[in-house]
């Protein structure tokens, strides 16, 4: 199973940065990807958020592993917070934008419980 670390991050009006996927799955989610060769999780996240939304982030905590059994994949999921930067796509999206957790898009994977965890652990990283 290849892992793929990805980033739920938070700005700080408390929105979600989402991507719409272009390849499976096709549901709009967190950014994240493979790791380079020697790069560790927190490193991928940060490069892949870059690269995918044209924003700055910094990761937070891991909050745990999310498989898809049907793509032989694992995310490693963190929590970052937006640092700087303007929306962009990448060839990897459709569509990106921030989202309230009341109006998480139905097409969303992980499931919004996955976000509600997040924002929870973000709430508690920023007391720190």
């Amino acid at each position: 199973m290849k892992n793929a670390p990805c980033g739920i991050v938070f700005n700080e009006k408390n929105q979600v940065l989402l991507v719409l996927r272009r390849f499976p799955p096709l549901a709009w989610g967190p950014p994240g990807g493979f790791p380079d060769y020697g790069e560790n999780p927190r490193d991928t996240v940060e490069r892949e958020v870059a690269e995918e939304t044209g924003i700055t982030c910094v990761v937070l905590a891991p909050l745990g592993d999310y498989e898809y059994e049907e793509y032989d994949a694992r995310l490693n999921i963190f929590v970052a917070s937006y640092l700087f930067g303007t929306l962009r796509c990448s060839y990897e999206s459709r569509d990106i934008g921030w989202f309230s957790l009341d109006e998480l898009p139905e097409n969303l994977s992980p499931p919004k419980e996955v976000f509600l965890k997040a924002f929870d652990l973000y709430q508690i990283s920023n007391s720190i």
